[in-house]
């Protein structure tokens, strides 16, 4: 507490000002500013010297001491950001002296960052230290889904006076992130590429090669031609390169070329027929086989197998069915009946035509749309934000949610949109389609209006917001 500014003022006042506590003789020496009783500022120390009129040498009196006063004071008249009790009092603020700080009405203490608070007593103060907030101490918002910056953070023991008025509010949380569309399911046109005539083989004469899982047949009984059975129906291979005087789209491998045209292949007696191909695009293909003209019995079933693998039948289809053909990947196709007729040493059957096909359209999954970003929290240097719009989803995918608001100054952000669900037929490949969206994130949490609760002991009816801890 300052001495008087005017009228009686004695040595014991200025002891009990100066030197707290103490009952021995005042002596003018002793009291010069920059001496023992009292401090003078140190180099770095910005704040008031509260006894500052006190000189240090030289012609002293009673008179000197007139509204003097033991402490340092730092007060703020205009807005600043980022104060800490070493940029303020210097080495001065590990010192065991009063010190204060005064924010005038009007003024603002504000943080540029969620990770410096606007006004920060770290540890290492010493001393007591009262805050009188007459104005304003902010925390800095936070981006979309960050929590917002702290106002007041006390790590060593402080009195605080909030006075009517005045504000001390933790940054704005930021905005939640939307929620991503759900997935679609759309039919896709597909481009097969690279196909090789793995059965077939050689010119003219098919060298009726097989996977190494297939053995339906048993030993050397493939047979693509026909020979010994009928006259010589000769293998056209890829298109039909080979030419053998029948009709080329029955007994070879076709690829119609472009998008959405598929494979297709056929042959006279027994098979199996067997080739690769890769496609571009991932999806649930339908594939099918058939016999058709059939003499003899037991034949079995018309079956395509998809495989990955040369060891491996992967997914066998009866007739007519689906499978699951991932994009950029070799791709084995078997096209085969599914019984032996009468031995595998000297067949006497065949039919015409054994035939597989591959769909050139497929039913493809589209991820769902992102969703929009979150809203700015409000600081002290900027306002709130609105979240943003999520993408629109396509090939029935589902829309983006809108990100969440950010939060006003002490109030916490806003939880984005779900994104819309997607929507199609149902699929199980290459993952479970379509699916719901999702729910967008939380908002982050407003920042601390004070952090360190523990230390501060507050008084006034000034207004409070945000987190406290």
């Amino acid at each position: 507490m300052a001495l008087t500014g005017s009228g009686t003022i004695s040595l014991s006042d200025i002891r009990d000002e100066f030197s707290p506590g103490s009952n021995t003789p005042v002596s003018f020496d002793d009291y010069y500013r920059g001496g023992s009783k009292i401090r003078d500022n140190a180099g770095n120390n910005t704040a008031t010297n509260l006894a500052a009129n006190v000189p240090t040498s030289g012609a002293i009196s009673l008179n000197s001491f007139y509204s003097q006063a033991r402490g340092w004071q730092k007060t703020f008249s205009s807005n600043t950001s980022n104060q800490t009790g070493s940029s303020m009092f210097g080495d001065d603020y590990a010192v065991d002296y009063p010190k204060y700080i005064v924010i005038n009405s009007g003024v603002t203490v504000y943080s540029t960052s969620t990770g410096s608070p606007a006004l920060d007593l770290a540890s290492g103060g010493s001393g007591s230290i009262t805050v009188t907030n007459n104005g304003n101490i902010y925390g800095q918002g936070g981006a979309a889904g960050s929590n917002g910056g702290t106002a007041l953070k006390a790590d060593v023991t402080t009195t605080l006076v909030n006075n009517s008025g005045a504000n001390i509010k933790g940054g704005g949380g930021g905005g939640g992130t939307g929620g991503t569309g759900g997935k679609g399911v759309y039919t896709a046109n597909a481009t097969f590429s690279e196909l090789v005539d793995e059965g077939g083989g050689g010119a003219f004469t098919p060298q009726n090669n097989s996977p190494s899982w297939f053995t339906v047949y048993g030993g050397s009984g493939n047979n693509l031609d026909g020979v010994g059975v009928v006259g010589d129906r000769l293998w056209g291979g890829i298109g039909g390169q080979f030419s053998r005087g029948i009709n080329p789209s029955q007994f070879d491998l076709n690829s119609l070329g472009g998008a959405g045209t598929g494979l297709s292949g056929a042959c006279a007696n027994r098979g199996p027929i067997y080739f690769s191909a890769k496609t571009n695009t991932t999806g649930v293909y339908t594939v099918s086989a058939s016999i058709s003209t059939q003499y003899g019995s037991g034949y079995g079933t018309p079956t395509i197998s998809v495989s990955e693998s040369t060891s491996s039948s992967g997914t066998s289809v009866s007739n007519s069915g689906t499978a699951g053909i991932n994009a950029s990947t070799k791709t084995y196709f078997t096209v085969y009946g599914t019984t032996a007729h009468q031995g595998t040493t000297s067949p006497n059957f065949y039919y015409n035509t054994l035939s597989g096909a591959v769909s050139g359209t497929c039913l493809a999954t589209q991820a769902g749309a992102a969703g929009g970003a979150g809203g700015v929290g409000q600081g002290f240097t900027q306002s709130a934000t609105s979240g943003s719009s999520g993408s629109s989803g396509s090939n029935n995918a589902g829309n983006g949610g809108t990100g969440g608001a950010g939060g006003a100054l002490g109030a916490n952000g806003s939880t984005g949109a779900t994104g819309t669900d997607g929507s199609g037929t149902d699929v199980t490949f290459p993952a479970t389609a379509p699916t719901n969206g999702t729910s967008g994130s939380s908002g982050g949490l407003a920042g601390y209006y004070i952090q360190g609760d523990s230390n501060v002991t507050r008084t006034g009816s000034g207004t409070v917001a945000g987190r406290i801890v």
